[in-house]
């Protein structure tokens, strides 16, 4: 269609307004929806567009919005909306084979395809002015999940068991001459692929901009993987054109019982219909006679969109009856549980004062969705009176005051709460609502009561599962007076599901722990503000001795505090805390000053805000390794010494990303200089707000390798096992937002890396799946831990009855658990061991080779010959940490064919500290710009008068398209500037003024750099957008230098 021109704004509603959209013919929303659809807050600025005629296009969660004044624009606008508790949005394949005679038809031929088809949708009375377009009869099975907001309600299972046809497309004209489309699918963006599904779309843009349709439709090529993966927050496998999935084995949760938690028998006395900012009041009257009842629960749930500022309160609650009338807030409440926030007398969730409406609340008690308060009823008292409201707290917030909805219950006994979400919450039906990846299996390893809220797990080398498990989290702390506990789950019959639970350790201490790493007989907690050495001196698995690693960590009951550690092949341990940190201490609360000499703390000097560390098993000899992240939450290394982690955006700006952790980087969540946040004005910053939040921009800040978009980062590690082969040599992940356990498969790009994602285990109906870790087991499977609960992030806890462990096998492999046997104390044995994919089997192979020295070089010698390069790499790290083995183990790793053994041997050089002539003059020249990388990284530590024309040369091969490698440039220079920026100067002369010279100059740092950049500045034919880069390069200069420069920059 050559006469048709698109315009693609992102994230969110445009800057500009509506002014962005005043010459559009139609317009077309792909966007998140309910209470937090981009267009609830601006349906009176659009209404006058939608007046004068232009189209509008929803897709998928863009039809859904919210009962009242958004869903009756759409119904005037688009002809229907998906409705909470009245539509439904199962998974399951559509059959579409009659279309009706109408534009957007046009050549759309015969299709079946699986996707999220929403339907049921809440149309225009009569269907007036609406046609139908993809038209199909659902299965049965759609209505497999409990009734809930998005699952199931009365009328539309009596549709489907009537057999009443679905639209899940629709045409709609407006009076006017307005024209609107509807189309529930395009969850998996994949089926863009399918050239009917794409056709139906094409036509419908078309038909809605007032365009001919063509005879045959609208036609394009197929589009490339690249295509379908961009711009999402989810991105596709990489098999985008047919969905694979994988196997559910669920003998595993049927053949043994696993108890779950008894359903309440209680009885609701009251449910209120949901009150949001259009009822009357904001606020629903409740009178309600007590019976016989003994207790009094007042339990508050959303009305149907999500926890979305669900602020509520029980505004002059009272007890009346033949004794009289008192007050509610007279009495001490038995249990007290709040989504955000605390319960409180007299106050909001928040802490503010109680109002409704804008009107003060006399007396009452303030909370938040989900929330239950339970009393125990005096004597004399046989109704209970109140008011359920809406605070100010939550209405006012313009983010998501518009869409704050819940409703009110009150109950006899302690009830259990139905939550959005969809599906049971047993854990008998746990794989029910999860999609399991291609070529996969899964089963259910453990579930409750085994254990409850998992939010870091270890494997041991007998293959047992080591859990932190959290019950006294923020506002349940003290819930278990005895202490959060770290467990131990083992199958001792191989079937595939743990049968005995251990308690390793418990106590208040170690209250919501986020890390513990297996070390043989000891495990090392990450807890509070502390980092513990448990050490079981027995072997009856029972935590002996207790020793403090590090101390004066801030950020306790935080989820941005201190993580997991990480057992490396360097015989090292690598840990990160996030940005609420702050500093690491010794045992006795001193102050830690680290390799290079900073005192590790987020001053700034050089370094802010969360931080990856590496130290010896001890504790001694720390390195900060990077700076400048939010929340890090997990680090993990590959063999080669390659570190990786993810970390989280400030929640809601779709910028999570996965970083390839480049040693000595600045990771840029905030301003280098000034510790600015990404929202300050800077010269020449991003317009894309998830490129903008990491200061990409700035010379200085290393690339990512990936970003994700929207979720909440968890566990991560590295496969290296031959169990499951589509993940060798990549990274596993999960991701608690999107209900994800994802892989990164990891390819070389230039000096870095890039990444396509392949889904693992999806909670694609069941979004209280929370996968807080993954890790490798000693037989090459995975272990998924699972937080399960209703809500993430925010310090929030829902649920604090569950918690699950899922496997991950082979989709033909039987689910037996057979973990090998292992022998540790022969040479031949441990060299066996070193090449399981178990980081703790790992661990205890290191050990007993290491004390083994020299005798063991011969095994070492024959593992480093491997035709496998992580062998060899394992290998190669343990010789050359023997005595007397280095400076040759390092020769013999540099001279390795495959790059990432080289980019190892000269990690290995620089912990032993060697001449820069052992390792990097022979390198110099190298094919690989990774390999070059890490010499330029390794020139940061030396004092050596070489370092300035070693750089020079590395600097010359920068081909001005790498920021990976200039950056890796910037990191090797930063402390030598001067040199090496004069260095370079000499070596290339005249020849400056290339796109690489131009980028060496904008990243260094060096004074002399300014009249360079100046020079650059005062070309007439640089771009807009460049003269903002260069002159951005500038506020990383300061001095006399600087002040000239830019004065001659102004003709001064």
């Amino acid at each position: 269609m050559p006469d048709y021109t698109a315009e693609v704004i992102q994230n969110g509603w445009p800057e500009a307004g509506t002014e962005a959209l005043q010459d559009a013919d139609t317009i077309v929303v792909y966007c998140d929806g309910g209470g937090r659809h981009l267009l609830n807050p601006h349906i009176d600025e659009l209404a006058p567009l939608m007046k004068a005629g232009a189209g509008l296009v929803c897709i998928h969660y863009g039809v859904e919005t919210l009962a009242g004044k958004p869903g009756d624009a759409f119904l005037d606008w688009i002809g229907g909306y998906f409705e909470a508790n009245w539509s439904v949005n199962p998974h399951w394949v559509a059959k579409y084979e009659i279309f009706p005679d109408h534009p957007i038809s046009r050549g759309v031929q015969p299709f079946e395809i699986n996707d999220e088809w929403y339907f049921h949708m809440r149309f225009r009375d009569g269907m007036d002015g609406v046609t139908p377009i993809l038209s199909a009869h659902p299965p049965e099975d759609t209505m497999r999940r409990p009734d809930g907001p998005h699952s199931g309600n009365p009328a539309v299972r009596k549709a489907v068991a009537n057999g009443e046809i679905q639209h899940m497309a629709w045409a709609a004209q407006r009076d006017g001459g307005g024209r609107g489309f509807g189309f529930t699918g395009g969850h998996f963006h994949w089926n863009w692929a399918d050239p009917n599904f794409r056709k139906v779309m094409l036509n419908a843009i078309v038909w809605t901009a007032h365009g001919e349709v063509p005879a045959a439709g609208v036609s394009t090529e197929d589009p490339t993987q690249e295509q379908l993966e961009a711009n999402q927050d989810e991105p596709n496998p990489s098999i985008a054109k047919k969905e694979k999935k994988g196997k559910k084995i669920m003998r595993t949760v049927v053949d043994r019982e696993v108890a779950t938690k008894p359903k309440s028998d209680a009885k609701r006395l009251f449910l209120s219909d949901p009150v949001n900012k259009k009822t009357p009041g904001i606020s629903v009257a409740i009178d309600v006679p007590l019976g016989d009842a003994k207790q009094l629960f007042l339990a508050v749930t959303d009305g149907g969109n999500g926890y979305s500022c669900d602020w509520a309160d029980w505004a002059e609650p009272r007890l009346v009856g033949p004794a009289g009338e008192m007050k509610l807030t007279d009495l001490k409440w038995k249990h007290a549980s709040s989504g955000f926030g605390q319960v409180r007398v007299g106050k909001n969730a928040g802490g503010g004062p109680l109002r409704i409406d804008g009107k003060a609340v006399p007396y009452g008690i303030g909370t938040h969705a989900p929330s239950v308060i339970g009393f125990d009823l005096p004597a004399g008292y046989d109704r209970f009176v109140a008011r359920g409201g809406l605070d100010n707290g939550g209405t006012d917030q313009g983010s998501c005051g518009g869409s704050a909805e819940v409703r009110f219950a009150v109950y006899d006994k302690m009830p259990t709460l139905e939550v959005s979400g969809g599906g049971s919450r047993e854990a008998r039906e746990a794989l029910d609502g999860l999609d399991v990846g291609g070529d996969l299996a899964a089963s259910v390893f453990a579930a409750e009561p085994q254990l409850l809220s998992p939010s870091n797990i270890d494997i041991d080398h007998r293959g047992r599962v080591w859990v932190c498990e959290i019950v006294n989290y923020r506002k349940h702390k003290g819930k278990r007076p005895e202490g959060d506990r770290i467990l131990i789950l083992e199958d001792t019959d191989g079937d595939g599901m743990a049968d005995t639970e251990k308690v390793f350790y418990q106590g208040d201490d170690i209250d919501s722990p986020h890390g513990v790493c297996v070390l043989g007989n000891k495990a090392i907690v990450s807890a509070g503000d502390k980092v513990f050495l448990l050490t079981d001196s027995d072997g009856d698995d029972k935590a002996d001795q207790k020793e403090v690693l590090f101390s004066g960590i801030s950020g306790s009951q935080h989820d941005h505090g201190i993580h997991a550690f990480t057992f490396g092949p360097d015989g090292k341990l690598y840990f990160n805390f996030g940005n609420a940190g702050g500093q690491l201490k010794d045992k006795d609360g001193k102050p830690i000053v680290d390799a290079a000499g900073n005192e590790v703390a987020a001053r700034r000097k050089p370094y802010q805000e969360g931080m990856v560390f590496r130290c010896n098993l001890d504790g001694s000899e720390l390195e900060t390794l990077g700076w400048n992240f939010r929340n890090n939450w997990m680090v993990t290394v590959d063999s080669y010494g390659g570190i990786w982690q993810s970390d989280n955006d400030d929640d809601g700006n779709k910028a999570v990303r996965i970083n390839y952790v480049m040693e000595y980087g600045n990771y840029g969540y905030k301003d280098e200089k000034t510790g600015a946040g990404w929202k300050a004005d800077r010269t020449g910053m991003h317009t894309d707000v998830p490129l903008r939040h990491w200061h990409l921009n700035d010379p200085g800040v290393v690339p990512n390798l990936l970003q994700t978009g929207a979720g909440s980062p968890t566990g991560i590690t590295v496969y290296e096992g031959d169990l499951l082969p589509m993940f060798t040599g990549h990274l596993l992940h999960c991701d608690a937002g999107p209900n994800v356990c994802r892989a990164y498969i990891v390819s070389d790009d230039k000096a870095g890396y890039t990444a396509k994602i392949r889904e693992i285990l999806t909670g694609s109906q069941d979004k209280w799946f929370r996968p807080s870790d993954v890790k490798v087991a000693p037989d090459g499977s995975l272990v998924i831990a699972d937080w399960y609960d209703p809500g993430v992030g925010g310090h929030g806890m829902g649920d604090l009855d569950r918690g699950r462990l899922f496997r991950i096998t082979p989709i033909k492999h039987d689910a037996s658990y057979k973990v090998p046997t292992f022998d540790f104390d022969t040479a031949p044995g441990a060299v066996e061991a070193l090449k399981n994919p178990n980081y703790a089997v790992r661990y205890m192979a290191w050990q007993s080779l290491h004390a083994m020295g020299t005798d063991a070089n011969s095994e070492l010698q024959k593992l480093a010959a491997s035709k496998n390069p992580i062998y060899r790499a394992r290998a190669l790290w343990l010789l050359g940490k023997t005595d007397g083995q280095g400076k040759q183990t390092v020769a013999q790793a540099i001279e390795d064919s495959d790059p990432n053994v080289r980019m190892m041997g000269v990690r290995l050089a620089r912990q032993l500290d060697l001449e820069l002539e052992d390792f990097v003059a022979p390198l110099l020249r190298d094919p690989s710009p990774q390999v070059r990388r890490e010499l330029a990284v390794a020139l940061r530590e030396s004092n050596s008068e070489k370092v300035p024309s070693m750089w020079a040369e590395l600097a010359t091969q920068h081909d001005g398209k790498d920021r990976w490698y200039l950056e890796a440039l910037g990191v090797g220079s930063d402390l030598q500037a001067d040199a090496c920026f004069d260095a370079w100067i000499k070596a290339v002369g005249d020849d400056w003024n290339t796109p690489a010279g131009r980028d060496i100059i904008w990243r260094s740092r060096a004074p002399a750099a300014t009249a360079y950049l100046v020079k650059i500045l005062q070309d007439p034919e640089l771009s807009e957008a460049d003269q903002a880069r260069y002159m951005r390069a500038f506020d990383f200069h300061e001095g006399p230098e600087k002040e000239a420069a830019l004065l001659k920059l102004l003709g001064l």
